[in-house]
């Protein structure tokens, strides 16, 4: 895509955003959002850990932002997104997902008939500037995941296989069929 093609389709979304200062509200696409600082996440993802220890705190974090995902899918079908194509789900992961601040998304596959995506996402909320040794982005994976849901109609789930976290260039999850993610987390795929 061309430098002035993306220029374009940031100003397009930009449109799409509206503050309301008099009443401080803020809307995109006529649904209400919220500005909040990456460290309130951080401090979620903490406290959920603290309280109920990493793996159920994963958990936690992977459903919440399931749901949330569900609900950015339903903003981009009120807002005339379609979903039929690469470019489709590209241009949705660029507008709603960088433009909400969940990092720099993009659709690296996409295949309709297996009902599978791969998708990469860079500065990703979740990431901070220590260096772990497993996967972080439970959040943003719960979102592609429950995004990924309702492009699909079915049940999916993902696996992170890339994380900025541990030291990778990028985040990566692959979303898709149950069956097939745990197919893949056993290592039986290719």
């Amino acid at each position: 895509m061309s430098a002035i093609r993306k220029v374009r389709r940031l100003r397009e979304a930009f449109r799409a955003l509206d503050v309301d200062e008099k009443r401080g509200i803020i809307t995109a696409y006529n649904e209400r959002f919220l500005f909040i600082p990456t460290k309130l996440i951080h401090a979620i993802e903490d406290r959920l850990s603290e309280s109920f220890g990493p793996a159920t705190a994963t958990s936690f974090e992977y459903e919440i932002g399931r749901e949330g995902g569900v609900q950015y899918m339903r903003i981009a079908e009120k807002a005339g997104f379609k979903f039929r194509n690469f470019q489709d789900l590209s241009s949705v992961a660029e507008r709603l997902g960088t433009l909400a601040g969940w990092g720099k998304v993009m659709v690296h596959e996409f295949d309709p008939e297996k009902k599978t995506v791969s998708m990469r996402w860079t500065d990703g909320v979740s990431v901070r500037n220590k260096r772990v040794n497993l996967p972080v982005c439970h959040f943003g994976r719960g979102i592609l995941t429950g995004a990924m849901e309702t492009v699909f109609g079915t049940a999916c789930d993902s696996l992170e296989v890339k994380c900025q976290g541990k030291g990778d260039a990028y985040c990566e999850a692959i979303i898709g069929a149950p069956e097939e993610i745990s197919r893949l987390a056993n290592g039986l795929g290719s």
